[in-house]
């Protein structure tokens, strides 16, 4: 079943979606207006230039008018138009401001507006370079129209144009630090959604949450979200508003083009152009299909790359309200928390594997040493019957029986340890169990094992018995099988912060350099250190280990 779009928080929060285009079309169209109206209600004596200015502001108005249905209709035409309507702009302002004598005639007030919407322009459309220049622009326009004023005779009042200069200069400064810095809305956070128990239910469920707070961000009724983990071939995908979409997608269809940064991009198939925000500024270009767009069947609409620690992806959105390149900027901040949602549940994904593979070496470790060891003891002493059939056979072999059934009931325990997920909680006296223990494997192994005694108890908690125990396993069965030891003696004594184990036999020893590799690894594990002093007759194993091991 296709997802569906999820009600999130950004419903609750999110502005009406009007881009800035249309609005500054829209300003465009109401300033124009009064424009007209204040030089119709102006009194020609005070105004010589009032009729041109009239027609040169009605000719302005009707301009406004179709950039407002440019605006409303097209994000592409809208942003291809917006260099030279910003030209169209600055020049009605610097006729303007010649034909009205502005520079030092009353109407400059008016021309204030005219001066904040040029700012304004710039600051929504251009980078802080393109906003400076804007800005250096009009005072020179300003200067430029005086300087006409001035060299035509008109009447020229040097301190109010010098007052009305230095007013325009911090109007400028003001709208423009403020354009600058308040620019943009913060993008709600994207909470994942808990994944399934089941692992592979998992990451599809996180698919899906982000892109469904993709399309419930910017109004989008059909959208796609394609994954590719790091070192993968075929990238998963989940989309709504597609028929029959495939369940996969090769690698290929997520290319993303290095110079580009990773940005976000409007695009228009048809006209194979792309708008990306690049340092605050629109860029508008010739641009190849997008990849995953052709993939899907789409022509128009918002691709997001996604690019992580743990993989790459990309979100297509489509059939948005009014795409406009305002939703570039709120894409950036999409994208960020989408990869952070992903990038968290591939580490989750990561650690639940690390997890059931210590597991799994810890489970083959532990019937190494307890059930392996135990049929092989079994094994030595059914060759020693064969060789010594006697009238003690059959009780022998009932001692062999019992060993195996004890045994038996050992791996029960294990098993209902790893059901739990944890060794039996408690306390327990080590040295106690570790006596049990020696006299279970004197009967399987035929050996004598004994537990030095110590006084008082050796108390510690159940997890640091539970290893104990099966080093000591090991050790009886490496000493009887491969060492012909016919005598074990262990000697259990607690340290500072951990416990000191010692085994020792009267067997041949170990090679020359040569560690118990299964004990070493168990003792690695858990954070202690082994020692081995070996020579004929006579082999000790010394290890330490903390109270709490650390697996």
């Amino acid at each position: 079943m296709r997802p569906q779009p999820l009600p999130t928080l950004a419903s609750a929060i999110r502005p009406r979606r009007i881009p800035s285009g249309v609005v500054l079309a829209a300003m465009r169209v109401v300033m124009a207006l009064l424009f007209v109206a204040w030089l119709d209600l102006a009194s020609p004596r005070s105004m010589p230039g009032q009729h041109a200015a009239v027609a040169l502001f009605a000719a302005y108005l009707l301009f406004a008018v179709g950039m407002v249905v440019v605006a409303w209709s097209s994000w592409w035409h809208d942003h291809r138009l917006a260099g030279p309507a910003f030209a169209i702009d600055a020049m009605t302002a610097l006729v303007g401001l010649y034909w009205t004598r502005a520079v030092t005639l009353d109407f400059f007030s008016a021309f204030l507006t005219l001066f904040a919407f040029l700012v304004l322009t710039a600051a929504a459309r251009w980078s802080r370079r393109g906003m400076l220049l804007v800005m250096l622009g009009l005072a020179a326009c300003f200067l430029l129209a005086g300087w006409l004023v001035d060299g035509h005779g008109t009447g020229f009042d040097m301190p109010k144009f010098i007052r009305r200069f230095s007013t325009l200069m911090v109007l400028l400064m003001m709208l423009g630090w403020f354009a600058l810095n308040t620019r943009g809305l913060a993008t709600p956070r994207h909470h994942r959604h808990g994944g399934a128990a089941d692992d592979e239910q998992a990451t599809p469920d996180t698919l899906n949450a982000a892109l469904a707070y993709a399309m419930d961000l910017c109004g989008a009724t059909g959208g796609a979200l394609a994954w590719l983990p790091m070192g993968e071939t075929r990238a998963q995908l989940c989309t709504v508003g597609l028929a029959n979409p495939p369940a996969w997608l090769e690698h290929e269809a997520l290319r993303i083009d290095d110079a580009d940064g990773g940005l976000p991009f409007l695009f228009d198939g048809a006209r194979r152009m792309a708008l990306r925000d690049d340092n605050r500024r629109g860029v508008l270009a010739q641009a190849a299909p997008c990849a995953l767009a052709a993939a899907l069947g789409v022509t128009e609409g918002l691709a997001i790359p996604l690019i992580t620690r743990t993989g790459r992806g990309q979100v297509l959105l489509w059939s948005m309200a009014r795409p406009n390149g305002d939703d570039l900027l709120a894409a950036q901040g999409m994208a960020r928390e989408i990869a952070l949602a992903l990038d968290e549940e591939e580490t989750e994904t990561l650690a639940r594997e690390v997890a059931m593979s210590r597991l799994r070496s810890q489970i083959a470790a532990d019937l190494h040493d307890s059930v392996v060891q135990t049929l092989a003891g079994a094994r030595y002493r059914l060759q020693a019957l064969r060789a010594d059939a006697g009238d003690d056979a059959s009780a022998q072999i009932d001692q062999i029986t019992s060993a195996i059934a004890a045994e038996q009931q050992h791996l029960r325990a294990i098993i209902g340890q790893l059901r739990l997920g944890r060794i039996q909680p408690g306390q327990r006296d080590l040295h106690h169990e570790a006596i049990t223990l020696a006299e279970h494997l004197s009967s399987q192994w035929a050996a004598q094992v004994w537990v030095a005694p110590h006084w008082p108890a050796v108390i510690g908690p159940a997890a640091l018995n539970f290893a104990m125990q099966q080093i000591i396993r090991e050790g009886t069965a490496n000493a009887v099988r491969h060492g012909k030891a016919s005598a074990v003696a262990i000697a259990i004594e607690p340290t500072g912060d951990g416990l000191r184990l010692s085994i020792t036999d009267n067997g041949d020893g170990f090679l020359p350099g040569a560690l118990p590799r299964s004990i070493a690894q168990r003792v690695a594990a858990l954070g202690g250190q082994i020692t081995v002093i070996s020579r004929p007759g006579h082999s000790s194993v010394d290890i330490t280990l903390p109270m709490e091991p650390h697996a």
